[in-house]
């Protein structure tokens, strides 16, 4: 039987153990983890990253100082787009079929039945992988939340980084800010420094109390650091010293902010300026403003002058992220503008599309996310599309999405977005 294929039934059998695709809590994995020898306790210094939008972008810059530096690191991130394996590095290598195949298969022993998510099995598949091979720091992104999420059986992670805070997830962490915010926040651990990104108020004050219950350092991006975009170089400072760097190659003004957050983690990690710069020319984080430039999902578009563009934007702070970003893309490059949008039946629609109002796309086309768990229905999102003040359409794909728009305008820009699920289903039609 092959590893892809004893992967798939791991996966299966897995998602019979527990009937809700997440459960918030500690108390099973801590009892998997205990049963495994707690290997979460045995890691290199740790970094661990919460908050809303950011996390993944800021870990893969991360990442790649780390190369550059020449250190092993292991990387965790989620979720992945198209195939698992992408959720996991080991000592710099990402983790291969039969290595995955034989982790869960592993944990799957372990646990014997026990009730448990997939992602509290995923997760300590990861931290017993991690614990096998030596490495010199490991990178480890929250999956949902933090102060319950299963990362964070973490004890005494080296540095946690909190990126901007905003609504998602409001069927696990509600629409109000403090609780959401509370929740990020959880990751905080005593004397453990802490970055983060600028917050709106509500979260900032949350952070703060946090931090001082915790008596741990805490550096505000912002007041204690700063960056910023100039003559085409990202300047960062602090109160000791300036960093003159090149700008990150993930595209757009939020990914400025992002670096700032993973060179402030660098620099207090010793990490130096060549490494740093390295880095940022050449973290690659697919599905974050990518371009397609070939591909049986693009080819035809392309063929006729399409400018393909694919986002992981999935609520609505995102999508005013991606917008912005846009807008200056289309200042550079004017082209007429048609969007692709899927997204899950949890998200605020409504403050979703109207991030894109002021740019006045000539359609969005609505399309159903593949694989995601709680898709929205194409007429609501039609619906909200519509309220949002935009020309909205829908269709059952996204190859006839593609054709749609290559029939409303000539040599558009085509930007497809919503989910991540939605992302990953394009890149891998596309591969």
């Amino acid at each position: 039987m092959s590893a892809k294929l004893r992967i798939e039934q791991a996966l299966g059998r897995f998602n019979a153990l527990h009937q809700n695709d997440i459960d918030l809590g500690l108390d099973r994995i801590r009892a998997l983890l205990g049963r495994l020898g707690d290997p979460h306790l045995k890691l290199p210094p740790i970094v661990h990253v919460a908050g809303t939008n950011g996390k993944g972008s800021t870990l893969a810059m991360l990442g790649a100082m780390a190369k550059a530096a020449g250190l092993r690191a292991h990387i965790h991130t989620s979720p992945h787009l198209v195939h698992l394996n992408e959720r996991t590095v080991i000592a710099g290598t990402p983790v291969s079929d039969l290595a995955l195949a034989n982790l869960l298969e592993d944990i799957e022993r372990v646990n014997a039945g026990t009730p448990a998510t997939q992602f509290e099995l995923l997760t300590a598949a990861m931290f017993l992988a991690f614990a096998r091979t030596p490495a010199d720091v490991a990178l480890i992104e929250v999956g949902l939340g933090g102060e319950f999420d299963a990362s964070n059986v973490l004890e005494n992670p080296a540095l946690c980084l909190i990126t901007p805070i905003a609504h998602d997830h409001a069927d696990y962490l509600g629409d109000d800010m403090t609780g959401i915010a509370r929740a990020k926040a959880g990751i905080i651990k005593p004397g453990a420094p802490i970055f983060s990104a600028a917050q709106n108020d509500i979260a900032r004050d949350v952070i703060e109390r946090a931090a001082a219950r915790a008596r741990a350092p805490l550096h505000i991006m912002g007041e204690d650091m700063h960056v910023r975009a100039e003559d085409g170089r990202l300047i960062y400072e602090n109160d000791r010293q300036l960093l003159d760097l090149p700008l990150p190659r993930l595209a757009g003004a939020h990914q400025v902010q992002n670096a700032g957050l993973a060179i402030a983690a660098a620099v207090h990690l010793g990490w130096d300026h060549d490494a740093i710069a390295k880095g940022l020319e050449s973290v690659n984080w697919p599905g974050r403003l990518q371009r397609l430039k070939g591909g049986p999902l693009a080819d035809e578009a392309l063929t006729k002058g399409a400018h393909i563009l694919v986002d992981g934007a999935h609520n609505p702070h995102a999508a005013r992220a991606l917008a912005d970003t846009l807008v200056q893309i289309q200042r550079r490059d004017p082209r007429p503008l048609v969007l692709i949008i899927g997204l899950q039946g949890t998200k605020d629609a409504m403050r979703f599309f109207e991030a894109f109002a002021a740019l006045a796309p000539k359609a969005v086309t609505c399309v159903p996310v593949p694989d995601a768990p709680h898709p929205m229905g194409l007429d609501d999102m039609q619906e909200a599309a519509k309220a949002a003040g935009l020309n909205a359409l829908t269709a059952p794909d996204i190859h006839i999405a593609l054709k749609n728009a290559l029939r409303i305008e000539k040599e558009p820009r085509i930007v497809m977005s919503g989910s991540l699920y939605l992302v990953g289903a394009i890149l891998a039609q596309n591969s």
